[in-house]
């Protein structure tokens, strides 16, 4: 065969295989097919010995001003619990149904950093609930005085990940498919220089969390756990 022919046919190879993989990589279609509850009815104001504190407002720690904060999200949620001991823990919920690259879900360790917060102690945990194992992260969250624990996760599509590497590794997985996932970021977080005490409040409100809300709607918050 002659040596032009050869470098017309592996040109020719490599474009389809650049065009393939081109639209591989652009996934189009969202598998958010419905629309989530409203995280205001999903989670409930009340159960076991927790309530909503209404004394305090605690706002979405995010550096994204409203606009942005509105492209990315489709729904958050922002509220601090109370128990009968006195503990009090914060909740922080942003919902996308859209995880593509440019709108995908926002760390906490880049939110808080970002508004001036050092950042420590970041670790790969889970937390042992009623629905099953839910695989977190905690770190510390530092600013002045204020310490502030931090566990959270993020859903994507209907994989649980912590951290960068989790996060795009399930986003290309969903890419592959040509399927843009949908994302949560679920955290809660405690202000106290008891990292421990605090993770362990913070346990014990999230399985009592997971076990008052709607079985049907569980799904949103953590995926396949406990399917």
């Amino acid at each position: 065969m002659k040596k032009p022919l050869i470098v017309s046919l592996i040109l020719g190879t490599l474009m389809v295989s650049s065009g393939a993989l081109t639209k591989v990589m652009t996934p189009s279609i969202q598998i958010a097919e419905q629309e989530m509850t409203s995280l205001e009815d999903m989670i409930p104001g009340e159960f076991e010995s927790w309530k909503i504190d209404a004394s305090t407002v605690i706002p979405l720690v995010n550096p994204d001003d409203q606009g942005l904060l509105k492209k990315i999200y489709n729904q958050t949620l922002s509220r601090t619990y109370i128990n009968n001991q006195g503990e009090r823990v914060m909740l922080s919920i942003a919902y996308g149904r859209d995880q593509s690259s440019d709108l995908h879900v926002h760390r906490p360790e880049i939110c808080y950093a970002a508004n001036g917060f050092d950042i420590s102690r970041m670790t790969k945990t889970f937390v042992d609930t009623t629905i099953g194992r839910i695989p977190v992260m905690h770190l510390v969250a530092r600013q002045g005085a204020r310490n502030e624990p931090i566990t959270y996760w993020i859903r994507v599509g209907d994989s649980l990940t912590r951290g960068w590497f989790e996060q795009k590794v399930a986003a290309l997985g969903y890419g592959l498919t040509g399927k843009v996932p949908d994302g949560l970021l679920f955290r809660v977080s405690t202000i106290s220089n008891e990292e421990q005490d605090s993770y362990r409040i913070q346990q014990t409100f999230l399985a009592a969390m997971l076990k008052a809300v709607k079985s049907q709607d569980r799904y949103w918050l953590v995926g396949r756990v406990g399917a």
